[in-house]
């Protein structure tokens, strides 16, 4: 499994989703194994204290993190599929000293290239970062970059800041979309940040991109190992592609008439996705519609032909028309059966399910587990779910947050 893939966030909110083919089948989930902490009873809540999975010792399990009062709590992944006990391993990044869920984004990433995810913050003051170390251990947090901060104007509600490696090297880059445009600095094995500047004056505020209606993604949509711009605007889809050679983006071209505002594209109805779905090493557009999945496939191509396929209705299902809520029913995008494609993930009313990545082409989804479904009480608002492989065994699993403990379903 690629790291790219190793954890989705799930949250009604931010529902993303992908649906594939059911060629390659999973066999029957395990029962959830319950272990007694970072759960509401405890005091954990969804608009105090977000929680992430990232493999931060490098072991390729995922580790699970938890931003607490107190600071940053870490267990770390095992090969039975449980963690150890979180412990207070960052006192930074925590509600105690200031972090704020509206105000302050903060991430897990490799930002130096030495295969352990770091923990990334967006402070007032610009980037705070602790990087892992051999043994376990995180480096104190420092401030690395007085940018993207909200001392230097950006907003959680206008400006979408995410981590992603464009320059193919192994380190995630930080891209910012500002007031004016996208904002880039690229993460560096000797721990600094440096190429910090605008590269697109395009995707900001000013060229009216806004977070509660036109989302934007980074994926690998050409296949060349670098991370591109993808924006479902007003029109329809954009793409700007990276160019390493330049240190730079394309200028948004409009790829897709479809996905967008004026084709009746929702955030808070129907959520939208940018991965591989069919093995192809290229991103494909994925958006959850009235009428179900709908898909339009990247494609090789040469100057002047289209760099997508047709959209077409790929499945009849995980759409608003079914019943499907993005305040209800988060879905998203994992590999759940080890072949490497991404496969659907969706917490429906009776459970999880899933259709599993192949070709160009959707069958299912199947019921993977009975568990962590909205009828069994899972709600986005309390109950965040994440998928990640915590076992290592390359197939992704779920991790849920529940009432009274955390849960690890194995799938």
């Amino acid at each position: 499994m690629s790291r790219s893939m190793l954890t989705r966030l799930l949250t009604g909110a931010s529902a993303a989703l992908l649906a594939a083919t059911g060629i390659a089948v999973a066999g029957p989930a395990q029962a959830a194994t319950a272990q007694p902490f970072l759960s509401y009873r405890d005091g954990w809540r969804v608009e105090r204290h977000p929680r992430a999975l990232g493999d931060l010792n490098g072991d390729g399990r995922a580790d699970v993190v938890g931003f607490g009062d107190a600071g940053v709590w870490v267990g770390w992944g095992r090969a039975d599929g449980t963690f150890t006990a979180p412990a207070l391993a960052v006192r930074d990044f925590g509600w105690n000293q200031g972090w704020r869920v509206d105000r302050h984004p903060r991430h897990v990433a490799d930002v130096d290239g030495d295969g352990r995810d770091d923990l990334v913050g967006f402070g007032d003051a610009g980037v705070v970062v602790s990087y892992a170390q051999p043994g376990g251990g995180f480096t104190a947090p420092q401030l690395k970059l007085r940018e993207f901060g909200r001392n230097q104007g950006w907003r959680t509600d206008q400006h979408v800041r995410a981590l992603a490696d464009l320059s193919g090297n192994g380190t995630a880059d930080i891209v910012g979309f500002g007031y004016s445009g996208v904002t880039v600095s690229h993460g560096r094995t000797d721990r600094t940040f440096d190429g910090t500047g605008k590269r697109i004056d395009s995707y900001g505020w000013d060229r009216g991109w806004r977070v509660e209606k036109n989302p934007r993604l980074l994926a690998d949509v050409d296949g060349n190992g670098t991370a591109d711009i993808v924006g479902f605007g007003d029109a329809g889809t954009y793409v700007s592609y990276f160019s390493v050679l330049g240190d730079t983006f394309t200028q948004p071209a409009l790829e897709v008439r479809d996905f967008g505002w004026a084709q009746g594209w929702r955030v808070d109805q129907h959520p939208r996705a940018v991965a591989d779905a069919n093995g192809d090493g290229r991103a494909d557009l994925i958006g959850f519609g009235r009428a179900g999945t709908y898909a339009a496939y990247s494609r090789a191509h040469q100057a002047g032909e289209p760099t997508f396929f047709p959209v077409s209705l790929e499945l009849a299902d995980l759409g608003t028309a079914q019943g499907w809520r993005v305040d209800r029913h988060p879905r998203g995008t994992a590999d759940v059966n080890g072949d490497g494609i991404a496969d659907v993930v969706g917490f429906g009313h009776a459970g999880t399910y899933g259709a599993f990545g192949d070709d160009n082409f959707l069958v299912g989804p199947q019921l993977l587990t009975p568990e962590f479904g909205y009828g069994a009480g899972w709600t986005p608002d309390r109950y965040p779910r994440l998928l990640g492989d915590v076992n290592g065994d390359g197939r992704d699993d779920v991790v849920g947050f529940g009432f009274s403990a955390t849960y690890v379903g194995l799938l």
